[in-house]
């Protein structure tokens, strides 16, 4: 690694803060899918506002509050097309977390140029709220389902990205999201147990999970070199 005198720096003695937002298509792994076409379309997303700040050695984290619209609608269960349900919902979803951060950096910098191309993953934890509005078929059996339209649950964050400096203080990348909630009542509701005429006992699909495909916009605020001997 050069010197300090040459203009080039060492990364790994960088501290640097960010503002982000984010915003792309997003899906919901629920008890009832619509259309994949449909529910990655603008109509169905996710934005986000967040903090990110990196360390020394390529860690750092991201304080992140996010804000999620589903929409679904079941004509018949998978399993058995005798099981009508004629249901739709959607959702409204907002999160809070914070995740830690690894990067692998791109280049080397300089006083001017202190931010870096990256590629970087990261995994968290929060919590979410989930509001659904259900549109429920008249002759669907309510007593054996369990409705929850607002729900609290913990929510673990997790993905890979890619940011690109353009030399000004702005960054602009990619990001692929996965969350995992502790709950199954994103669109609303869990379906009862059901026996089917094959003896085959189905249940829920297990919790709903959300995903997808932001892009990313950051403006580097804070620069901060440690002098290390």
């Amino acid at each position: 690694m050069a010197q300090i005198g040459s203009g080039l720096i060492n990364r790994n003695n960088l501290s640097l803060d960010y503002l982000t937002v984010s915003i792309g298509p997003e899906y919901c792994f629920s008890d009832i899918q619509g259309s994949f076409d449909k529910q990655i379309s603008l109509k169905d997303h996710d934005i986000s506002f967040g903090f990110r700040k990196t360390f020394s050695n390529d860690f750092g984290y991201k304080v992140a509050f996010n804000y999620s619209n589903f929409a679904g609608k079941d004509s018949n269960d998978d399993n058995d097309a005798s099981i009508v349900r004629n249901y739709s919902y959607t959702s409204s979803v907002m999160q809070l977390a914070i995740q830690g951060e690894y990067s692998l950096k791109i280049g080397s910098g300089n006083y001017n140029h202190p931010a870096a191309n990256s590629i970087y993953v990261f995994l968290g934890a929060g919590v979410l709220r989930s509001d659904a509005k259900l549109n429920l078929n008249s002759q669907l059996p309510r007593d054996n389902y369990i409705y929850k339209p607002v729900y609290y649950a913990p929510v673990i964050p997790l993905g890979i990205g890619y940011q690109y400096d353009f030399d000004n203080g702005f960054l602009m990348g990619a990001e692929f999201n996965f969350r995992y909630p502790f709950s199954d009542y994103i669109d609303g509701f869990k379906p009862p147990t059901v026996v089917l005429q094959n003896g085959k006992t189905t249940v829920s699909r297990s919790n709903d999970v959300m995903g997808g495909l932001s892009i990313t916009f950051s403006y580097l605020i804070g620069t901060e070199y440690l002098n290390r001997h």
